[in-house]
């Protein structure tokens, strides 16, 4: 079930908006709730009883009172990964909300063109984020989020699994399964023994990567454009 909230002081446009996102989930098939409110401190009243609640957050950023810029800053503080959407009229605020880690920026004169796209992009993430992949290790099974996985690496004959705060040894599993599972959840591959997930690709050069806890992965000179796009695209 995903959930999804639209935050926006303008009710025309609020429930014009909220017939657009249902539509979207009917036509793609994704079950899902829509909770519309019309004011930033409503819709932290209902983060404050439960932070996990809701998968995306439309947020105007222009209304009174609690704004979007702040009620963005009070969403962060309760919940770090939700998706922070901004919808806005007036671009000249856009960089304010940099900070928050902004997923995207609809313009409301174009949102019929940039919905879609947007919501495409969006459900695919919450899907990573809300599967699971069991693995069995030298510990055990372990069972991890394709979100949480930093890289697989094919090393003296075991797959090899670290996230952002442990390490595995898999066994029973052969590396091309894993690229299998995983080419299609930005992972790319970097050399023929190491698939990265883009998300926490830092900087990229023609030797090496540095991912988001500055670890530094080599890369095949054959592979260097074809990670790049992939970087230059999940960035986009």
């Amino acid at each position: 079930m995903i959930r999804i909230a639209l935050c926006d002081d303008n009710h025309i446009f609020l429930e014009e908006f909220q017939d657009f996102v249902e539509k979207y989930l009917v036509n793609h098939c994704v079950k899902g709730e829509v909770h519309i409110y019309d004011s930033g401190g409503e819709l932290i009243k209902q983060l404050e009883k439960d932070n996990d609640f809701f998968d995306i957050i439309f947020l105007d950023i222009n209304m009174p009172h609690v704004d979007g810029i702040e009620a963005a800053e009070q969403v962060r503080a309760i919940n770090t990964n939700v998706i922070l959407i901004f919808l806005t009229s007036i671009e000249d605020r856009v960089y304010e909300t940099f900070q928050f880690n902004t997923f995207r920026f609809i313009r409301k004169n174009c949102m019929l063109i940039e919905l879609d796209e947007c919501l495409d992009k969006a459900l695919r993430i919450v899907e990573n984020e809300k599967t699971s992949y069991s693995f069995k290790t030298k510990e055990g099974m372990v069972k991890l989020s394709a979100q949480e996985i930093l890289y697989f690496i094919y090393i003296n004959r075991h797959v090899e699994v670290k996230t952002i705060n442990n390490y595995y040894i898999l066994t029973v599993t052969r590396f091309q399964d894993v690229i299998n599972l995983f080419s299609n959840k930005d992972f790319i591959c970097i050399h023929r023994g190491c698939i990265v997930n883009v998300k926490y690709i830092k900087v990229i050069n023609r030797l090496c990567i540095v991912l988001d806890n500055n670890e530094k992965l080599s890369i095949s000179r054959y592979k260097v454009n074809e990670v790049f796009r992939a970087f230059t695209n999940y960035a986009r």
